[in-house]
């Protein structure tokens, strides 16, 4: 609230067209930086959420049943979109004249609900920093997909050399740190007589995650195309929420429908013990929604800075869930550290 006191020295001269544009753009900034560390916050508590919702390792259709819960939410905010927006939803003019967003629901509510099954597998320290290997090589796609599409002619108007640099270090920390916790898990004695040979080969390790960061490598192409208002095609932040959440919410019935067939009782998502799995999917979609209004103003720079969320995962998984997080760990989080804030510094400046 205190930055709000600096913008009138930006405003005295309202005729100068110049300071106006100033003043925008520090605005713009504002709420950007406002929206990406909302969704950093609330994407951070849902992982931690999502690994407490693992009640039990042996339980059967566990990744559907999160979907379950997943696209209860979802239905819920999609809702409310479809019911507080000033003009009316109609399919031609979000989900068929936007159609990738509307292709895109379809894959993500799939791979999301399969991919769920890496918080069986994997500790929270471990799985949410593979996750973040989508965030910096996803940004180098969808610039890509500006320059195929010809919505931009020149990388050098999305790409500072600051900025640059801070997406290069967070990708290769990024990485580095998955290695790391990776090796370790396949030189623990312990773990080696627990696993099978695939998953102590990495697999167990990887899988799951790089399936997340494939459809968030996805998504950030999707909604770049969609939402951006500078280089993209400007789709109502709102339009998006409707489409997938509604898409997701049929899933959801489907999964539920499922487990219903083979467990031969209906799955109750809203149990003391699937509590989490519904916290985490609402901290989950909030997450969602900053990061779809952060996405409109900056596309390029919001997803690489959204890979510091595993710094935050990580030191939960320490403090509330005992998780250990070795030295060269703690090195590549302050290297994330580094790179997300030459991104904020590159985008602001």
């Amino acid at each position: 609230m205190v930055l709000l006191f600096l913008i009138p020295q930006y405003t005295v001269h309202a005729g100068n067209t110049a300071t106006i544009e100033v003043s925008n753009r520090f605005m713009d900034s504002l709420v950007w930086i406002i929206c990406t560390s909302m969704a950093i916050l609330s994407w951070s508590a849902a992982c931690l959420l999502y690994k407490s919702g693992v009640n039990k390792k042996n339980e059967k259709y566990i990744s559907l049943k999160y979907g379950v819960s997943v696209g209860i939410v979802f239905f819920v905010i999609a809702l409310v979109y479809l019911l507080i927006r000033d003009e009316p939803f109609t399919i031609w003019e979000s989900a068929v004249r936007y159609w990738p967003m509307t292709v895109y629901g379809i894959i993500y509510a799939i791979v999301n609900t399969i991919s769920f099954n890496g918080y069986v597998y994997n500790e929270v320290s471990v799985e949410s920093p593979i996750e973040g290997i989508g965030s910096g090589t996803s940004t180098v796609l969808l610039i890509l997909a500006y320059l195929i599409l010809g919505r931009v002619d020149d990388v050098s108007k999305l790409l500072t050399p600051l900025k640059t640099s801070g997406i290069l270090l967070i990708l290769i920390s990024v990485i580095l740190l998955s290695i790391i916790r990776n090796q370790a898990v396949r030189n623990d004695e312990e773990e080696k007589e627990k696993k099978p040979f695939w998953k102590i080969h990495g697999l167990g390790t990887l899988i799951f995650p790089v399936m997340f960061a494939f459809i968030d490598g996805l998504e950030t192409i999707v909604t770049g195309i969609c939402l951006d208002t500078t280089y993209g095609y400007s789709m109502p932040e709102g339009d998006s929420i409707i489409i997938v959440g509604m898409e997701y919410a049929i899933f959801a019935l489907g999964c539920w429908c499922y487990i219903y067939r083979k467990e031969r009782k209906i799955y109750n998502p809203f149990k003391r013990e699937c509590a989490p799995r519904l916290l985490g999917a609402v901290t989950d979609n909030i997450g969602i929604v900053f990061y779809s209004y952060a996405m409109a103003i900056n596309s390029v720079s919001t997803d690489p800075l959204l890979a510091v969320y595993p710094v935050f995962v990580m030191i939960g998984g320490r403090v509330i869930m005992k998780e250990k997080i070795s030295t060269a760990q703690y090195i590549c989080l302050l290297s994330i550290i580094a790179g997300s804030i030459m991104v904020i510094a590159g985008t602001i400046g």
